[in-house]
């Protein structure tokens, strides 16, 4: 039995038996919120891994993409060029105006096309230039990722073995605690833990409930300070003097 602690044959007021059955009660909360974090902790990192695979692999499909289109723009520029050669051609050999304004007007709107074309090269060499270092990087973040997985997984382990260990401790010693409480208060004290659990009691500082700020009258306080048992007119908690026993 931990050092300080009460034995079924003690009387204990019950303002110090409430106390440490709060300490026990929010220890208990703990435990098992986070047990209940564990697997969220580790979805969200399992996700982190699955975000940047899917980053890296989205990436290097729109690289690879945009190289192929790179390439065939750079067939149909090397189509338009060979065709305003054509034209040139055709234009030094015409002697007809009107074919010679036909040619020209051709050729016009094949210059244009160039310039067109010419720029979305440019365009396309640019965009591969800017995402192309970005696929190394995005391999890094996939093992980053991965090796923080591990890590968590193996931190993971040990924390959820502490965690149920103190979970048990507590547990057990809230069964030595919650009967020594009076029996006069202990339907009481059972409904409202179901309820609320750890919530079902609070501290008093100031002559004010900790939970929901509402100040007491002067006679809880002095009940409290004798550590009666005293419930907050306003949220219904059993209250009782902060202490380090």
């Amino acid at each position: 039995m931990p050092q300080g602690w009460f034995s079924m044959s003690d009387q204990v007021a019950p303002g110090i038996v409430f106390r440490r059955i709060h300490r026990e009660l929010n220890a208990i909360h703990f435990c098992i919120e986070g047990l209940e974090r564990l697997p969220r902790q580790l979805k969200a990192q399992q996700n982190r891994v699955v975000t940047a695979e899917k980053t890296r692999t989205d990436t290097a499909d729109f690289l690879k993409k945009t190289k192929v289109d790179q390439h065939q723009t750079e067939v149909s520029l090397r189509q338009l060029i060979a065709l305003m050669e054509k034209y040139l051609r055709q234009l030094d050999e015409s002697s007809d105006p009107k074919v010679f304004t036909a040619l020209t007007h051709e050729l016009a709107t094949t210059k244009k096309k160039i310039g067109e074309t010419e720029d979305k090269v440019l365009e396309l060499m640019t965009i591969i230039d800017e995402t192309a270092p970005k696929v190394p990087e995005l391999e890094k973040g996939i093992q980053k990722a991965k090796t923080d997985l591990g890590d968590f997984e193996k931190e993971a382990g040990t924390k959820k073995s502490d965690l149920e260990s103190l979970l048990v401790d507590h547990k057990n010693r809230l069964a030595e605690l919650e009967p020594l409480i009076p029996s006069e208060f202990a339907q009481g004290y059972f409904r409202t833990k179901k309820a609320t659990f750890q919530d079902c009691l609070s501290s008093v500082a100031d002559k004010t409930c900790n939970a929901c700020q509402v100040t007491i009258t002067s006679q809880m306080q002095n009940e409290i300070d004798d550590n009666r048992y005293v419930t907050c007119k306003s949220c219904g908690r059993i209250l009782y003097q902060p202490g380090t026993d």
